[in-house]
C-alpha cells in the first residue's frame, strides 16, 4: 500500500530464471556477438558459440541480477557450477533460435526495430534517445550501426517463435483447483519420535569391529596435509589505525565539500486513505470510486482542524495499514518520494493545514501536514565523524599505494626471512600452528591462490618467501613454509574413539528402525504400542513437521482414511524412527478471487515455460547442438571473480 510505496521495507524475493530468451532489451551487451574460433563452447546447427559468447551472456546476467536485487545481489550466485551451466544452455537456447528463424526466414520490420533501439537506455540521454549516445556506445564495444541492427532484428525473429507459446500458457479453473488440492490440502495427524540415542547404549561395539572397519577403508582416515607457515601481509585496512586526522584537515574538507552535507526541506505529514476497487484491467470501478470520493468529502468536514480528530478518524477509516495504526502518520519525507499528486498537496500547505480530498493512484487522501523541517546546511559536529574516516582512508590508500611495489620487490628477493622487510614496513610478522589448505585459505580471506601457492611443492621443498599474492581490497599477502606434514593415514589409535561412535550410531539407527517396525505393526493392528504421541497438528505437503522426511510425507498423504483413523512410519533423516497417527483430510479453504487470479497467472507462466522448453527439446532433436565437454571457459570464471 501507500505506507510501503514511502518507506520501502519489504525484502525482495526473486527466484534466478537464467536466459531462457533474449528478449529483455537491458542494454547493449545482450547483442554482442562473436565469431566461433578453435576454443568453441558448443555448435548449434554448424554455427558456432564462442567462449566470448558464454561470458557476453554471464555478464549480463549479473548486471540484470544486480539491477533487480540491488544491495541484496550477491556475486557468489554465479559460482554454483549448476548455474554457470544454465547460463550456457540458455545461450545454445538463443543459438538454436536464431538458426531456425533463418531457416523459416523471419524477421522483422524497420519499425520494429527502431523501437526496440531507441528505449535501449544506454542509447539515452535524459529519458530520450540520442543518436550521438548510441553511436559513441557502439563504437565503444566495437559494433558497426548496421550490425548492431541485424542483431536486433535476429532476436525479434527468435522472439516471434516463442510468442504463441508465451500466449498458450493458459491455466483451467481445474488446474488451479487440482494445484491447490496438492499444495494447500493437509492432514490431521500425531507424531511420536523413537530418539537414535535412546539405542546408543544398546548398540555394543568391541575392539574387533572397529578394526575391522578401521582396515576396510582406510584412506577414510587419512590426514589432510598440513603446513606451518609464517606470513607476512600489507593492506590498506592496517594502516587505518596507524593514520590520524587533524581538526584543521577536517575543517579544510569540510569547507571545500558544504554543499555535498545540505539536507533539502523535509515534511511531516499524516493522511487517510480510502482506496478505490479496480476491474481486472487495473481501471477504477466507477461505483468503487464515486464511494470512496463521498466519503471523504465527509471525513474532511468531520476532521476540522482538530489533530486529535484526525488520528482518531485516521485509526478508524484508512485503508493504509502502514501508517493508519500511527494515526495517518507518515514521518518525514522529501520530495520525489511520494506519488506526484500527494508531494504537490503537502509541498504547497503550512503546518496544520488539512486539505483534501486528493486523489492518486491508490485513491483519495486527506492529508494534515504537521511540520516543516526547512533546507539547512550539517553542521560540521554532525559529519565530522565521517570525514575523519574518509580521509583517514585516502591516506592509508596512498601509504599502501606507496608501499605496495616495494613489498611485492622485496618479499621474494628476501629468501628465509622477512625480519628486515617486516621492520622497515612497521609489519608484524605472523607465525602459525599446523594448518590445512582450508585453514590456510582462510587466512587469505579465502584467497584460492594463496592457499595453492603455500602447497605448492617448489614452495613446499625450498621453505622460502613466496612471491606477493594479490588478496584485493588493496591488500598483498606473503608466506614462507617452516614445517611441511603429507597427509597419511592415522593410526588406528587415533581414530578408535572416532570409528566407534560411528558405528555405534550406525547400530543404533538399525535399532530404532526395528523398533519402531514392531511398533507400526501394532499400531496397525489395534492394540497399544507403547509410545505417547503429541497434540494433533495440521501437516502439508509444503511444510513437513519436524522428523517427518519426504518418504514419510509421501506414506501420510497416501494412507487410506476410508475406514477412519491409519498409521505410517519410517526412518527419519536424525538416524530414529517416526510413527504417525494419520487423523483426517483437512481441506483447503475457498480461494479468495484475488488469489485465484494470481495463482491462474502464476500456473500460465509455468505452463508457458512448459511449452516453451518442449519446443526446444523437439528443436534439438532436429538441429544438431553439440556442448563441448567442460565448456565453460576458466575466463569466464576469472571475469566473474574479478
Amino acid at each position: 500500500m501507500f505506507d510501503f510505496v514511502h518507506k520501502n521495507k519489504r525484502l525482495v524475493q526473486f527466484i534466478l530464471a537464467l536466459i531462457a530468451l533474449p528478449f529483455a532489451f537491458f542494454g547493449v551487451d545482450s547483442y554482442v556477438r562473436t565469431m566461433g574460433g578453435d576454443k568453441d563452447v558448443a555448435t548449434v546447427g554448424g554455427q558456432p558459440v564462442s567462449p566470448q559468447d558464454y561470458e557476453n551472456a554471464l555478464r549480463n546476467q549479473q548486471a540484470q541480477m544486480q539491477r533487480m536485487l540491488g544491495k541484496n545481489y550477491d556475486p557468489a550466485m554465479f559460482e554454483n557450477p549448476e548455474v554457470k551451466q544454465q547460463v550456457l544452455e540458455g545461450v545454445v537456447n538463443q543459438r538454436l533460435l536464431q538458426v531456425v528463424g533463418q531457416e523459416l526466414k523471419l524477421t522483422a520490420s524497420d519499425a520494429e526495430v527502431n523501437k526496440v533501439i531507441s528505449n535501449i537506455p544506454d542509447f539515452q540521454e535524459d529519458g530520450k534517445f540520442s543518436d550521438k549516445k548510441a553511436a559513441e556506445v557502439l563504437q565503444a564495444n566495437r559494433l558497426t550501426v548496421p550490425g548492431f541492427r541485424s542483431n536486433v532484428r535476429n532476436d525479434l525473429a527468435m522472439q516471434t517463435l516463442q510468442d504463441p507459446l508465451a500466449r498458450s500458457g493458459f491455466a483451467s479453473a481445474a488446474q488451479v483447483g487440482l494445484y491447490q488440492q496438492l499444495t494447500e490440502q493437509g492432514r490431521e495427524v500425531q507424531v511420536a519420535t523413537l530418539d537414535v540415542n535412546a539405542f546408543m547404549a544398546l548398540a555394543k561395539i568391541d575392539d574387533a569391529a572397529i578394526k575391522a572397519e578401521y582396515e576396510k577403508s582406510p584412506d577414510s582416515f587419512r590426514a589432510p596435509e598440513q603446513v606451518k607457515i609464517e606470513y607476512l601481509q600489507l593492506s590498506q585496512a592496517a594502516f587505518v589505525g596507524s593514520v590520524s586526522v587533524t581538526g584543521e584537515e577536517i575543517k579544510a574538507e569540510y569547507d571545500k565539500r558544504v554543499k555535498e552535507f545540505s539536507a533539502p526541506e523535509e515534511r511531516r505529514a499524516s493522511h487517510i486513505l480510502l482506496s478505490v476497487d479496480k476491474d481486472d484491467k487495473g481501471q477504477p470501478k466507477a461505483a468503487s470510486k464515486d464511494a470512496a470520493k463521498t466519503e471523504a468529502d465527509s471525513l474532511v468536514k468531520q476532521v476540522g482542524a482538530s489533530a486529535e480528530t484526525f488520528a482518531t478518524l485516521a485509526k478508524a477509516k484508512s485503508k493504509d495499514p502502514g501508517s493508519a495504526a500511527q494515526g495517518g502518520d507518515l514521518g518525514f519525507f522529501g520530495r520525489g518520494q511520494m506519488v506526484k499528486p500527494f508531494e504537490e498537496a503537502v509541498f504547497s500547505m503550512k503546518p496544520g493545514e488539512v486539505r483534501g480530498p486528493i486523489e492518486s493512484d491508490f485513491g483519495y487522501h486527506i492529508i494534515r501536514l504537521t511540520e516543516v523541517k526547512a533546507e539547512r546546511v550539517k553542521p560540521l559536529d554532525e559529519v565530522k565523524a565521517q570525514i575523519e574516516g574518509e580521509l583517514k582512508q585516502q591516506k592509508a590508500s596512498k601509504l599502501f599505494a606507496e608501499n605496495a611495489e616495494k613489498f611485492q620487490n622485496r618479499v621474494y628477493e628476501a629468501g628465509s626471512s622477512y625480519a628486515k622487510l617486516a621492520e622497515e614496513l612497521k609489519l608484524e610478522v605472523k607465525k602459525t600452528d599446523w594448518m590445512s589448505r582450508a585453514q590456510v585459505q582462510a587466512i587469505a580471506g579465502g584467497n584460492q591462490k594463496f592457499a595453492q601457492t603455500v602447497f605448492a611443492p617448489a614452495n613446499v621443498a625450498a621453505k622460502k618467501n613466496s612471491e606477493a599474492i594479490d588478496l584485493g581490497n588493496n591488500s598483498l599477502i606473503s608466506a614462507r613454509v617452516l614445517e611441511h606434514k603429507p597427509s597419511a593415514v592415522r593410526p588406528l589409535d587415533d581414530v578408535k574413539a572416532q570409528i566407534q561412535i560411528q558405528l555405534q550410531r550406525r547400530a543404533a539407527t538399525e535399532l530404532a528402525a526395528k523398533a519402531g517396525a514392531e511398533k507400526l505393526a501394532l499400531l496397525a493392528a489395534g492394540k497399544d504400542a507403547g509410545v505417547s504421541f503429541a497434540a494433533a497438528q495440521k501437516l502439508l505437503r509444503q511444510q513437513p513437521a519436524p522428523n517427518i522426511n519426504q518418504a514419510l510425507l509421501k506414506s501420510v498423504f497416501a494412507a487410506d482414511l476410508s475406514k477412519g483413523e491409519a498409521t505410517a512410519g519410517g526412518a527419519n533423516d536424525s538416524g530414529g524412527y517416526t510413527l504417525v497417527k494419520v487423523l483426517k483430510v483437512v481441506q483447503p479453504e475457498a480461494l479468495a478471487a484475488d488469489k485465484a487470479k494470481s495463482l491462474a497467472q502464476r500456473l500460465s507462466g509455468q505452463n508457458a515455460g512448459d511449452l516453451s522448453n518442449a519446443y526446444i527439446g523437439a528443436l534439438k532433436e532436429r538441429v544438431k547442438v553439440d556442448i563441448k565437454k567442460g565448456a565453460i571457459p576458466d575466463k569466464a570464471a576469472e571475469t566473474k571473480q574479478g
